[in-house]
C-alpha cells in the first residue's frame, strides 16, 4: 500500500467516527432492524434517505446507507428460524435447518449461531473489498472512455440477462430502462430528447419517484391484497425460545471456523459477479457445506447447526462483494446496489476512478461502514431477536398504508414537483404489471442509473478514437472478462435454482 492509501484510510476513520456520521448511524440502526421485517422491507428508509440525497454530506450519506443495508440484512434469519418465513429470498437456505431447530426447543442456539457466522461474514466481506482497493487502482489507470463505455453497456446487459434467471425479458426491461434514462437534455449535442416541450422531462426522469413507483408500492400493494397472516400459532413459544441457548449457538459457530470462512469467501465471489447477490451465495455455500461436512448429507434439513453457519458465513460477506464492481466500475453487484449508484450521482460522486483516486477516502469509509453495522447491530440481535420477531406478526394492512404514505411524500420532496407523484403512478402501475407476470424490474433501474455514463463515454470515445476503440487491448480484455462472468452467473443461477428445489424437497420443509 502507498502513502496516499494509507492517508485516505486514516481520513475515512476520521471522517466516518465523527459527530455526523456517528448521530446516523445511532438514528439508523434502530430503523434497519426494525424495518428489515416490515412491510416493503428496507426500502422505505433508503428512499427517504435518497430524497434528501443531495443535502446530505457524502461521508453521512454513504456510510449510513451501506450501513443501514449490513444491518437490513441481519433480520432475516429472525422470521427464518423462529417463524419458518423468510425475510427475503436469500435466507431461504437458512430455513431448511434453522427451522427445523426452533421447532425442536433450539431457535436460540440457531440465531446465537446465524448471527456469530454473519457478524464473522461481514468482517471478511469488509476486509476482502479494503484489499481489492490498491490492486484497482492500478488496474483503473489502464482504462479510457472506451472502457468505461463497455463496462458500463455490458453492466446494464449483464444484469439484464441474469435477472430472474429470464434472459429475454430482462434484456428488453434493460432496454425500456435506457430509452427512459435518455429523456431529457442531452449535454454532448446541447439539445432535448423525448420532452415532447413537457418542462418536467427537461432534466429527465428524477431516480427517487422511480424507485418508489416501481418497487416499492408494488410489493406493498402485494401485501395489503393478500395479507397474508404470519404463523402465529407458537409464536408465544418461539418468542420465548428465542433467547434461549444463544451462547451455545455463538460457541457452535466458532467451532466451525473453516466452514466460516469457506462460506465467507463464497459469498465475496459470488457476490462480485454482476447481477447475483447473496441468494445464490447462500445457496451455494449451503450445498458445498452439505458436500463437504463430514455427515452432512444425512443430516442437513433435520435441524444441523451447520446448515444455519453456511448459509449465514455469506451473509454479510456479499456486502463486500456487491459493492467491488459497483463503485469500482459502475457495475451493480445486486439490484439494491443500483439504488447505491443513485446515491452516488446524487452525492456528486462518480462511480469508477473518481471512487479510488479523488474520493479514495470515502469509499474505504464504505469498508469501515460494514464491519461497523456488523460489530453494533450482531449483539442487539443477539439479545433482542425474541423482541424484535413481534414486528412480523403486525399485520401488513396497519403497517402498509403509513408506510405507501411515507415513500409518497418523500418521493414529491426530492424536487418538489408535483408531476412526480405522476411518475409515481405510472411506474407503479408498470411495477405492479411487471410484477405479476414475472418481468425482471432491477435492469429497469439500472439502465436509469447507467444510462448517461454509457451516453457520455460513448461520445468521447467516438471522437478522440473513432473505430481503432473496438480493437484496443483493454477493450478486448474486459469484453472477454464480463462475457465469461455473465456466462459463469448464467450457469450459477441455473445450478441454484436446481438446488433450492431440490433441497427444500428432500428437506420436507413445511
Amino acid at each position: 500500500m502507498d502513502g496516499d492509501f494509507l492517508k485516505a484510510a486514516i481520513d475515512a476513520a476520521d471522517q466516518l467516527f465523527s459527530v455526523g456520521p456517528m448521530i446516523a448511524f445511532a438514528i439508523m440502526i434502530p430503523i434497519a432492524l426494525i424495518s428489515g421485517l416490515m412491510p416493503g422491507g428496507g426500502l422505505p428508509f433508503l428512499i427517504v434517505v435518497l430524497s434528501f440525497a443531495t443535502e446530505l454530506d457524502p461521508f453521512i450519506a454513504m456510510p449510513m446507507v451501506i450501513g443501514y443495508m449490513a444491518a437490513n440484512d441481519l433480520t432475516e434469519p429472525i422470521p427464518s428460524i423462529l417463524l419458518g418465513i423468510p425475510g427475503a429470498r436469500s435466507s431461504q437456505a437458512t430455513i431448511l435447518d434453522g427451522y427445523p431447530l426452533a421447532r425442536q426447543g433450539h431457535g436460540g442456539r440457531a440465531l446465537g449461531a446465524a448471527y456469530t457466522s454473519s457478524l464473522i461474514g461481514g468482517i471478511v466481506g469488509g476486509i476482502a473489498l479494503f484489499m481489492v482497493l490498491p490492486f484497482a487502482r492500478e488496474l483503473l489507470k489502464l482504462f479510457g472512455s472506451p472502457e468505461f463505455f463497455l463496462l458500463s453497456f455490458l453492466g446494464i446487459a449483464s444484469v439484464g440477462i441474469v435477472s430472474a434467471g429470464a434472459m429475454t425479458k430482462g434484456m428488453l426491461t434493460a432496454s425500456l430502462g435506457l430509452l427512459i434514462g435518455m429523456i431529457g437534455f442531452v449535454g454532448v449535442a446541447a439539445d432535448e430528447r423525448a420532452t415532447f416541450g413537457i418542462q418536467y422531462l427537461y432534466d429527465g426522469i428524477h431516480i427517487v419517484p422511480v424507485v418508489v413507483g416501481l418497487f416499492a408500492i408494488p410489493e406493498i400493494a402485494d401485501l395489503i391484497i393478500s395479507d397474508k397472516p404470519i404463523a402465529k400459532d407458537r409464536l408465544s413459544e418461539m418468542l420465548k425460545e428465542g433467547n434461549k441457548d444463544v451462547y451455545a449457538g455463538m460457541r457452535d459457530a466458532l467451532k466451525h471456523k473453516l466452514l466460516i470462512a469457506r462460506s465467507a469467501l463464497i459469498g465475496v465471489f459470488i457476490g462480485a459477479m454482476p447481477g447475483l447477490g447473496p441468494t445464490p451465495a447462500h445457496w451455494i455455500a449451503y450445498a458445498q457445506a452439505r458436500q463437504t461436512e463430514k455427515g452432512a448429507r444425512e443430516t442437513f434439513g433435520t435441524g444441523d447447526i451447520r446448515g444455519v453457519i453456511a448459509p449465514e458465513s455469506s451473509n454479510n460477506a456479499t456486502d463486500g462483494g456487491v459493492l467491488m464492481p459497483t463503485v469500482l466500475f459502475g457495475i451493480p453487484g445486486s439490484a439494491p446496489m443500483a439504488i447505491v449508484l443513485g446515491f452516488l450521482i446524487l452525492v456528486g460522486v462518480t462511480p469508477g476512478p473518481n471512487m479510488v483516486n479523488d474520493d479514495l477516502d470515502l469509499t474505504i469509509s464504505l469498508v469501515y461502514a460494514i464491519i461497523l453495522a456488523n460489530i453494533i447491530v450482531v449483539p442487539i440481535v443477539l439479545r433482542f431477536s425474541a423482541l424484535l420477531t413481534k414486528v412480523a406478526a403486525v399485520p401488513p394492512r396497519v403497517l402498509a398504508p403509513i408506510v405507501i404514505g411515507i415513500v409518497t411524500i418523500s418521493a414529491f420532496q426530492a424536487t418538489y414537483s408535483y408531476p412526480d407523484l405522476l411518475v409515481v403512478g405510472a411506474f407503479a402501475l408498470l411495477g405492479m404489471f411487471m410484477k405479476a407476470f414475472a418481468w425482471p424490474r432491477p435492469p429497469i433501474l439500472i439502465a436509469i442509473v447507467l444510462a448517461g455514463p454509457l451516453e457520455k463515454y460513448l461520445s468521447i470515445s467516438i471522437q478522440s478514437r473513432g473505430a481503432s476503440l473496438l480493437w484496443q487491448p483493454a477493450f478486448i480484455g474486459i469484453l472477454i472478462f464480463v462475457a465469461v462472468a455473465v456466462w459463469f452467473a448464467l450457469r450459477v443461477q441455473k445450478d441454484t435454482e436446481s438446488y433450492s428445489e431440490a433441497a427444500e424437497k428432500e428437506g420436507g420443509h413445511e
